[in-house]
């Protein structure tokens, strides 16, 4: 996790170049967030991941009240999201943008599965990017801070 954060900072820091470190007087928008599940978390069929442990939230891009991404910039994103269900069933995920499914995850039953997807979208300003159960019946993640994560960060624009 330390390295994932460290490697944050590390672009957030290219993406400046000014001498200056200061988010209010870089010459490019920053923008990035990492969120995660606090706890084991039931989500209702068709229902919106609303990850409420933010860790990163630079450019306030990420509402945890929703579980929505919106883009305030036009730009090239990289978007990532990780997985894992309780064994007693198994979880689809979909990465939407703007009600429309980009990719999926998945979590097998009977076991301790994660899974991953890291996407490189190019996302127009307002542009909303989410997690959401694409299933009709509840989903069951397995998490106590660390298995369940949601993050993004604006490489270029």
């Amino acid at each position: 996790m330390l390295r994932y954060q460290t490697a944050i900072c590390v672009i957030l820091v290219l993406n400046c170049f000014k001498a200056s470190f200061s988010w209010s007087t870089c010459s490019k928008p920053v923008v990035a967030f990492t969120a995660k599940l606090s706890k084991d978390t039931t989500i209702g069929g068709h229902g919106i991941v609303k990850y409420d442990s933010v860790l990163t939230n630079v450019g306030e891009a990420y509402s945890p009240q929703s579980g929505i991404f919106t883009a305030p910039y036009d730009g090239l994103y990289t978007i990532s999201c990780t997985l894992m269900s309780l064994p007693s069933n198994s979880v689809h995920l979909n990465i939407v943008k703007n009600g429309t499914k980009v990719s999926i995850l998945y979590s097998a039953s009977k076991t301790w599965p994660q899974s991953g997807q890291t996407l490189h979208l190019i996302l127009k300003a307002k542009d909303k990017v989410w997690i959401q159960n694409s299933n009709s019946k509840a989903a069951k993640l397995h998490d106590h801070g660390s298995y369940n994560l949601f993050s993004a960060i604006l490489v270029d624009f």
